[in-house]
Order: structure tokens, then C-alpha cells, then sequence
């Protein structure tokens, strides 16, 4: 079976002394029904033994695969995957995570960036675009930004972006 996977979120710290990892959540759905996660570049596959709400973007899990407090903080800025097989709700959907690495075009289609990051203000969603060593922030507003599924690319007016950003 081939894996399908979404980043659901990014393991911030280690949490508590027990192995349990902070993660900062990417999706705004109950964390505690993900039975099996994958972990990091290697996509280390965890089950899932216990979930804790911290606040709404962020929950402690425990996982069979990091024991310890000490293997915990190895794993600090290592995203997390799920399977969307596993999980109908999440199959045929696209989430901004999965935009996550994609190209930031101008109107002439020369790359500008690349989307590295995002945070949801709840008001607004703020994109950051890394051009180079810089990296800049910009809301998600359809006027401003837009993602083309036919480029794979996010496409933007180079004017617009240089109005609109700021450093980060």
C-alpha cells in the first residue's frame, strides 16, 4: 500500500519527563483518533499511545517509539504525518501543510520563493515565503496569493509581494 500523507504538525519540545513530545497542530481536528503517526524525514512509524490537549494548536503526544525524555529532544522540529488511507476524512482533501515547500511564482512564472511556513491567526493565515537567506510574511488573501494545482505552484503579482511584505 502506498502511503498518502498529510502533515498534521511539527514537534515543537519534549514534554514532561516520559517521552511525551509537544506538537504545534497544522489541522484543526481532535488529535486523539490518530492511531498510527509517522515521524520526521525517515518517517518513523509510532503508535500513538496517549493525547493531551495543551491549548488549540497544540497537544502532547506519547508514542511508543521515543521512550525518553533525552530521545524526545531529537525529535524537536520534526514534522508528523499521517496516512490519509487510514482516515477517511482526510482522503480527496488538500490542506494548506500539503502546500508546504511548493514554489512562489511571479506573473511571468520566475520563482520568487518558496512557502516554508504558516501561522493561523484565526482572522487570517499568514504565509511565509523564504527568497534566498530572507525569509518574508505574507497574509493569505486570495487578492494577494493564490495557488495554481496546475503549476503546483503558488502564483503572485512581484509588485504586490514587494508592497505586502514583511521581514521576518
Amino acid at each position: 500500500m502506498e502511503k498518502n500523507l498529510l502533515e498534521i504538525g511539527k514537534i515543537v519540545r519534549p514534554h514532561g519527563v516520559k517521552g511525551a513530545v509537544k506538537v504545534q497542530k497544522y489541522l484543526d481536528a481532535d488529535f486523539s483518533h490518530f492511531k498510527t503517526i509517522y515521524i520526521g524525514q525517515k518517517l518513523i512509524k509510532s503508535q500513538v499511545k496517549a493525547v493531551s490537549k495543551l491549548n488549540n494548536d497544540a497537544c502532547a503526544i506519547t508514542v511508543d517509539t521515543i521512550p525518553s525524555c533525552e530521545l524526545a529532544e531529537k525529535f524537536r522540529n520534526q514534522s508528523i504525518y499521517i496516512d490519509r488511507n487510514d482516515y477517511d476524512e482526510f482522503k480527496d482533501k488538500l490542506y494548506l501543510s500539503d502546500l508546504l515547500h511548493k514554489d512562489v511564482l511571479n506573473e511571468k512564472g520566475q520563482k520568487l520563493g518558496e512557502l516554508v511556513d504558516f501561522d493561523d491567526y484565526g482572522a487570517s493565515t499568514i504565509l511565509t515565503i523564504k527568497c534566498g537567506a530572507v525569509s518574508y510574511q505574507i497574509p493569505f488573501v486570495d487578492e494577494i496569493i493564490t495557488f495554481n494545482a496546475e503549476l503546483d505552484a503558488f502564483l503572485i503579482n512581484e509588485q504586490t509581494f514587494k508592497d505586502m511584505r514583511i521581514w521576518k
